[in-house]
Formats: structure tokens, C-alpha cells, sequence
């Protein structure tokens, strides 16, 4: 690996970054891109033009079906001991409830995980379980209250600020009971109104339509100058909830993976392993588009040497080896020369190597196959910065723009260092090997709920839709 030319591919990103004005045509131009809407196409078209204006190989969309979801109706109100409307969000692949809605009593639960729910599974049966986001996900919270008889899940946010975020409840299938969310602010009036006057009852009126549609991933390369077969994959998903426009999550990913192939182009001739640029699609309801990458790519798995994943922006932080240390010796070297403008308190560029969780992004069907993943990591370069979410608020004044540009910078270096190996930095782990990890870092009953593995049966679930729903 030329390190004269690593300095150059850096050069140009960022002398001549185009990251932040992408990020202004998807947020501010296209603005909300959830799966199944006009918005989708649009940030789809954009992303194939772009990649076609930058001159990459072989652009193209590869379709692939889902469970399109969209909010007809979402309406939450207080009917006892007072009546007052509430403002919510119904959760993404939530059912309907009927036409009347569902009422019952709140529970108040801190984590809603399966240990809680056992103390208070008298107290939840036939009651509205509410419960912060943090510490325990809305897509481990949902199936376990339903087993324990709630008849709906109110979320509230951990941050104040009077925002409702929206989430999906499920991954890939219509969710067991009705689920929305609310402000931390509207949890405290619920929690108060509670103590003074007993026991709070609610109404959830949700009209959820779920259909069959086609989403895409757009796809462009860099072919290998030396022949092989061998590829390396740089991704982020460009779908949004209804909301808001998804500038931080996940624009800003986008406009990293569209800025690294733009720098590295010009320096093709350096690549001897073909790069490969994947913007998924309908990550947000269970990352369809990496299991439909994974589906419809799998002959070329064992040749996908690295996988780097962007999913939201801000200060890079480092680097996430999800379960595969022997990349770390190799990362190491591209981090040490990593150049992030500090700030007050910020923390040096690090490779850590933590075990195959984070099943929550694109990275993670690839980790299920046993291909070598890793997630660029950032952190908020502004402590409000996280607090916008899947949210509303989550625009384009909220972006930290250096840190776009650097997160592509970092992005190219690590696929021209990797691409340049003598050796592929690590091999592919057998399903054997990785039911092995899953199980030594406590992972098994995490995927036993959300119902992600094996992935042969992951595929089948969520590709096997019937036309109407």
C-alpha cells in the first residue's frame, strides 16, 4: 500500500468535498425517504445519477419486496381520571387497532425486559405497559410484553424536548400488540397524574396500512485491477421514517460512502481488489435491504473480505470490529494515520473489537453470514446532537459538516489499505463458528427474539410475501 497515494485520495476529499451538498439534496430537497413513498424514489434516482456522475462501474438498482408501512392514523388520549389528547407516534409495522381503539390501565415499567415483566406480570396483563427507549429496545419490549399480556406498548423518550420518535416494533412482520411513542415530558404528566388522582387509563387509536412493494438497493464499483474475485463493500441506508428528513441518520452516512467512492475513483488504477458501494434500502423496519444484498449476492460472500457500515454521523469515533479481532491488526495501522479535528474532551481514534451484536444496522446480515464487518462509529459533536433521532428535528442545520468529509476520508483509506493487503485480513466464519460467538457473549436469546437466525430462515421470512396482506 502507497502511502504518497492514501494522501492523495485524502487531497481530494477534502479539498473538494461534495458531502455536504448531497446531504442537502436528500434532507432538505427530498426530505423524508420512507420505504414504499414518493421520497424513496426520489433518493434512489439521485443516488444511481450520482454515482453515474462520479463514473463508477456497473451502477444499477437491485429490487427486492417488503412490508411497505405507512401511518394513517395515530391518535393517543388520556380518558381517566381526566381526558386529554396526547401527542404520539405509532410505531412502524404497528397493527391497527379497531376502529374505537384499544383502552386499558398503564403500567409503569424502567426497562420492560423479560426479568421486569415476570416481577409485574400481574400488573401487565390486560394493561398499556410504558416504559423509556433505553435501556432495552422497542424490538426486544414489544414481543415480550405481548407475551405477557399488555394489550399495547406506549415508549417514551430517555431526552427531554418534547419530541416523539418513531421506531419499528418489529423487524419484517406485523407487530404482536399496538406500540407508539411519546415525549419523556407526556411520561412525567402520566407518572404525576398517577400519583395525585390513581390510576391513569388510556385510548391508542392507530390505522396502520402494511402492503406488499418493491424498495431497492443502489448499487455501484470500483473494478480490481488484479484480476480476482475478491471485493470489499462500504454501505449506509438511505431510508427515513415518516417524520422527518433523516438528515444525521442516515443521510450522512450516505453522503460519506457516495464522498469515498467519489475520492477513490480517481485513483482506481490503485485498487487491485474490486470496491463495491451499497446504499440499502428499508433498513429502519429490519434492515431489508443488507438481507436482500446478502440473499441475492451470496455466491460472492466468501469472496467479500470487508464490510464497513456507516449509519449516522458526527465526530468519527472509531472503528467497531463486530466479533472479528483479526482485522484489528490491519485497522490499526489505517488509525493510527486517521486525521479527526479534535475537540474539547474528544476521544483519540480507536479500533475496538467488541463482540456480533449490534443487530440494530446493515452490518449485522453480514455478520450473520460470517462475513468480516466493522461499523464506523461517531459521536455527536454537539451534546444536543443525539437527542434528534428518528425525530422530526433531525435536519440539516443538526449536522456536524467536517465530520461528513471526514467519516469518507476514513472510509477511503480503510477500503485502499484493504484493498491493497497481500492477504485477506481475515477469513470467513462458519454459521458453526458464529453460533459459537453468539452464544459466548449472551447473543442467542436476543436473536431468538427478534427472530433473526438461522439466516437461511431470516431470507425465507422476510422474502416470502404474499401480494396482498
Amino acid at each position: 500500500m502507497d502511502e504518497r497515494v492514501e494522501g492523495q485520495i485524502l487531497e481530494e476529499i477534502f479539498s473538494h468535498s461534495e458531502a455536504y451538498e448531497n446531504l442537502l439534496v436528500l434532507a432538505d430537497d427530498i426530505g423524508s425517504r420512507v420505504a414504499g413513498s414518493a421520497g424513496e424514489v426520489a433518493a434512489r434516482d439521485f443516488l444511481v445519477e450520482t454515482l453515474e456522475r462520479y463514473g463508477l462501474d456497473d451502477v444499477h438498482t437491485e429490487a427486492f419486496p417488503h412490508r411497505a408501512w405507512r401511518p394513517e392514523r395515530e391518535q393517543l388520549a388520556v380518558v381517566g381520571p381526566v381526558e386529554r389528547e396526547l401527542a404520539c407516534r405509532c410505531a412502524g409495522l404497528s397493527p391497527s387497532t379497531p376502529e374505537a381503539g384499544v383502552e386499558g390501565e398503564v403500567v409503569f415499567l424502567e426497562r420492560c425486559d423479560q426479568s421486569e415483566l415476570e416481577e409485574n406480570a400481574e400488573r401487565v396483563r390486560g394493561r398499556f405497559v410504558v416504559a423509556p427507549y433505553y435501556p432495552y429496545a422497542r424490538q426486544l419490549k414489544t414481543p415480550l410484553a405481548a407475551r405477557f399480556g399488555a394489550v399495547g406498548l406506549i415508549e417514551h423518550r430517555s431526552y427531554s424536548g418534547g419530541l416523539q420518535p418513531a421506531r419499528t416494533c418489529v423487524f419484517a412482520r406485523t407487530g404482536d400488540m399496538p406500540v407508539a411513542s411519546i415525549s419523556l415530558e407526556d411520561a412525567e404528566y402520566l407518572r404525576r397524574l398517577e400519583a395525585r388522582k390513581g390510576s391513569v387509563r388510556l385510548r391508542l387509536t392507530l390505522d396502520s396500512r402494511i402492503e406488499r412493494k418493491d424498495s431497492w438497493n443502489v448499487v455501484g464499483q470500483i473494478e480490481g485491477t488484479g484480476g480476482g474475485d475478491e471485493l470489499l463493500i462500504a454501505g449506509g441506508h438511505y431510508d427515513t421514517w415518516h417524520v422527518g428528513p433523516g438528515a444525521i441518520d442516515n443521510a450522512a452516512g450516505v453522503v460519506a460512502v457516495l464522498e469515498a467512492a467519489r475520492g477513490l475513483i480517481r485513483y482506481r488504477q490503485h485498487l487491485p481488489r474490486t470496491v463495491r458501494f451499497v446504499l440499502f434500502g428499508v433498513e429502519e423496519s429490519g434492515l431489508v435491504g443488507a438481507w436482500a444484498y446478502t440473499r441475492e449476492h451470496e455466491t460472492e460472500l466468501d469472496d467479500t473480505i470487508l464490510m464497513i457500515n456507516n449509519d449516522v454521523g458526527g465526530r468519527p469515533s472509531g472503528l467497531g470490529l463486530m466479533g472479528f479481532g483479526d482485522l484489528k491488526p490491519s485497522l490499526v495501522e489505517v488509525a493510527q494515520r486517521v486525521r479527526v479535528e479534535g475537540g474539547e474532551g474528544a476521544e483519540p481514534f480507536q479500533v475496538s473489537v467488541g463482540g456480533p451484536g449490534g443487530w440494530g444496522s446493515d452490518h449485522f446480515p453480514f455478520v450473520a453470514h460470517g462475513v468480516p464487518a466493522i461499523g464506523l462509529g461517531t459521536e455527536s459533536a454537539l451534546p444536543e446532537d443525539r437527542f434528534y433521532g428518528h425525530t422530526r428535528a433531525d435536519t440539516a442545520e443538526k449536522v456536524y459538516e467536517q465530520g461528513l468529509t471526514e467519516c469518507a476520508a476514513i472510509d477511503a483509506q480503510v477500503l485502499h489499505h484493504v484493498a491493497n493487503l497481500p492477504k485477506r485480513p481475515a477469513a470467513r466464519k462458519t454459521q458453526a463458528q458464529m453460533e459459537a460467538l453468539f452464544r459466548d457473549h449472551d447473543f442467542t436469546g436476543t436473536l431468538e427474539l427478534l427472530d433473526l437466525w438461522p439466516p437461511e430462515h431470516v431470507k425465507q421470512r422476510y422474502f416470502d410475501i404474499p401480494d396482498e396482506l
